[in-house]
């Protein structure tokens, strides 16, 4: 059973309810509602992620009563850091269900005076069991420290497996909980800002870990960013310190270690897709990022062009996916950004390479006519592959290929969506993606009947 997302009365959404495919695309004007739909998807999903760390944590600390309560506020703040306040939608409510019979649901209380987040039973009995899971173990070892037996290493090595045994069922547990074991991943717009700041942290609020090389300096003269924001960052300042060594030999690195022909191929069309787009190699070194141009020639990233700076972590951090063969979950707003529109051609390309690798799902928002055609010829390739595969080889990469039963695209207007996949072509409709160009070219038309 797919999962859905169904939003009432929130934002610029007044009715909504969406499948979820291996592939999203949404379509819209500015302030359509494309990121409320998104961010919510990404919610929802990280949910999970925020579960498996606070149980963590209730082990540790040793808390086990009304656990399930302060998750939930937990659960708040994070929507409200993702959102704002939101206590302007008196009717909103948001519902996501799992595919497996849970659902949780965001909507105000009762009296309008605060945001809740709720959790169905399936849930709250998982839960209770999970942490009565934790209490057992904590009362065993208790038990055993109460008698003075932690005076072996052997029995203290046997303590930490069963530790390692508990958190290691609870990820198990909790994954099966939502339904969903990928990686999360969100990339929102204005990366360029993002990549130059990312060198700057000592000037940046990151919130509850604020980060300031003064601590003299007032929190209100800090750069203030969104929780999606900061989220990018850090995942950025985890990747850095893997490309100490140049792009091409960390591929390398891991091209001498596989042993299977097609995950070879699969990772060197990556290399390629990501040279011609960045032209260029990215380094990490001493602290300072670095585009590098061959022949001795490079520049700091703060002053690489805007283009360079937009996609520099899009495709870095795809391609470390695809080298890890790790299943993600994607979200990726305005990948056109900055981009000439073959470059957006090969970005869409590098985003299919991706999505074909095993179970990984993306969403994608976008204003380009240039990404939906993109599709169309992969969506068209892989239909047509079916009969002709040699030909169509020639052409398109069949790593490229997207089956359209994978894949759906909506347009985001007056408060819902509307599917645009031609079910029956299985390609993006036209009339869509015409749309702007007609206007353009009535316009003229109108304006070349005047010289007339």
């Amino acid at each position: 059973m797919p999962q859905q997302l169904i939003i009432q009365n929130f934002g610029p959404i007044t009715d909504l309810k969406i499948e979820l495919k291996d592939i999203l695309i949404f379509i819209g004007s500015q302030a359509s509602g494309k990121s409320t739909v998104s961010k919510a998807i990404f919610f929802f999903k990280s949910l999970r992620d925020d579960l498996t760390t606070y149980l963590y944590q209730c082990y540790h600390e040793k808390q086990f009563e009304d656990t399930i309560t302060t998750f939930a506020k937990r659960a708040k703040q994070k929507f409200i850091k993702m959102y704002g306040s939101v206590l302007q939608f008196p009717e909103m409510e948001l519902k996501y269900q799992y595919g497996n019979g849970m659902e949780v649901t965001v909507k105000p209380s009762t009296n309008n005076q605060f945001t809740t987040v709720d959790f169905d039973d399936f849930f709250k009995q998982k839960f209770r069991d999970l942490v009565d899971q934790s209490r057992s173990l904590n009362t065993e070892l208790q038990q055993m420290s109460s008698r003075g037996l932690f005076s072996s290493s052997r029995e203290i090595s046997a303590i930490k497996a069963k530790e390692a045994a508990l958190f290691e069922n609870i990820t198990k547990e909790v994954n099966q909980l939502f339904n969903d074991d990928r990686d999360l991943l969100f990339l929102p717009a204005g990366r360029s800002l993002i990549t130059i700041l990312s060198q700057q942290r000592y000037n940046i609020d990151m919130g509850e870990d604020l980060i300031s090389g003064n601590t003299e300096l007032a929190a209100d003269s800090l750069i203030k960013l969104d929780y999606l924001m900061q989220n990018f960052i850090n995942r950025i300042d985890s990747a850095k310190p893997i490309f100490n060594q140049a792009i091409g030999d960390l591929i390398k690195e891991k091209l001498s270690t596989s042993t299977n022909s097609e995950t070879k191929r699969v990772i060197t069309l990556a290399q390629n897709i990501v040279d011609s787009i960045l032209k260029g190699s990215y380094r990490y070194q001493n602290g300072t990022e670095r585009i590098d141009f061959g022949n001795g020639k490079s520049t700091l990233i703060n002053f690489a062009s805007s283009g360079q700076q937009e996609v520099v972590w899009i495709l870095l951090l795809i391609l470390l996916l695809i080298l890890n063969q790790r299943n993600v979950f994607l979200v990726i707003e305005e990948p056109e950004a900055h981009l000439f529109p073959v470059a957006q051609k090969q970005m869409i390309d590098l985003i299919a390479l991706l999505a074909n690798q095993a179970a990984n799902q993306i969403i994608l928002t976008t204003h380009s006519p240039y990404i939906l055609s993109s599709f169309n010829n992969l969506l068209y390739a892989h239909q047509l592959g079916l009969q002709k595969s040699e030909q169509v080889e020639e052409i398109v990469n069949h790593n490229l290929w997207i089956d359209p039963h994978r894949l759906n695209a909506f347009i985001v207007e007056q408060g819902t969506t509307r599917s645009i996949l031609d079910s029956e072509m299985g390609l993006i409709e036209s009339a869509e993606i015409d749309r702007a160009s007609e206007i353009i070219v009535n316009t003229f038309n109108q304006l070349f009947e005047i010289e007339d």
